[in-house]
């Protein structure tokens, strides 16, 4: 998948009681299963930040604070003025890459239920976790709507907790098929919603491995997130 975006980021929440709103940044996104994503925004041309995430590690590199950062996907990290580490690339593949609700040897139970707001009316598909001590954990919910079957919704869960909520709409024919214009997507735990608007894209393109390569520019600090996991 490659695409052509703008991104508009809100960081903070009601909760924290603080709200910041950033500028419109352009920007690239390739993005390849199993778990590769690149992400590139620009201001007047000039780069503001590189992400990269190969499923299981993420690098950042942000010019304006001359800093490079590297950490683990499944980390946690507390909130840090001096690197925007609350933004990370594989938050924003898990809502472009769908995952499927089956695979083989899955012993997830799915449960199907009707919902409706307003004039639309939705199929609910509930993904619930194996059974631990005999309580199933929620993993994922998913809004299909019944006019067009279109999946329109989904909110991510671990172990129970609200990780992800995801809201697709102003669907359009790209070069490859129908597919969202507009993704909006919160993360509560890390206090930050973003929003993408796709103004091209391309799907089932061959993207190639050098292309998800990012390298330390030389003179940049190194912030090795993956020494202190905690």
């Amino acid at each position: 998948m490659k695409l052509t975006v703008i991104y508009q980021l809100t960081g903070g929440s009601i909760n924290s009681g603080e709200i910041s709103n950033y500028r419109e940044t352009d920007g690239f996104i390739l993005a390849r299963r199993p778990a590769w994503i690149r992400l590139i925004g620009q201001a007047f041309k000039v780069k503001v930040f590189d992400m990269v995430s190969d499923g299981k590690h993420f690098q950042i590199y942000v010019p304006s604070k001359n800093k490079f950062i590297l950490g683990h996907n499944d980390q946690e990290i507390k909130g840090r003025k001096d690197v925007p580490i609350n933004l990370r690339p594989q938050h924003i593949f898990q809502a472009l890459l769908i995952d499927p609700v089956a695979t083989d040897n899955d012993r997830h139970m799915r449960v199907l239920e009707e919902d409706q707001e307003g004039k639309h009316k939705y199929y609910v598909l509930s993904i619930i976790g194996p059974a631990k001590e005999g309580v199933g954990s929620l993993r994922r919910k998913i809004w299909i709507d019944r006019f067009d079957l279109r999946l329109v919704r989904q909110k991510l869960y671990d172990d129970g907790r609200m990780v992800s909520d995801i809201t697709y709409r102003e669907f359009k024919d790209f070069e490859g098929g129908d597919y969202s214009a507009v993704i909006d997507f919160t993360r509560p735990q890390e206090d930050y919603s973003l929003r993408i608007r796709i103004s091209k894209a391309v799907m089932n393109e061959t993207l190639r491995d050098e292309q998800f390569v990012l390298v330390q520019p030389d003179g940049t600090e190194l912030v090795d997130l993956t020494q202190n996991p905690k």
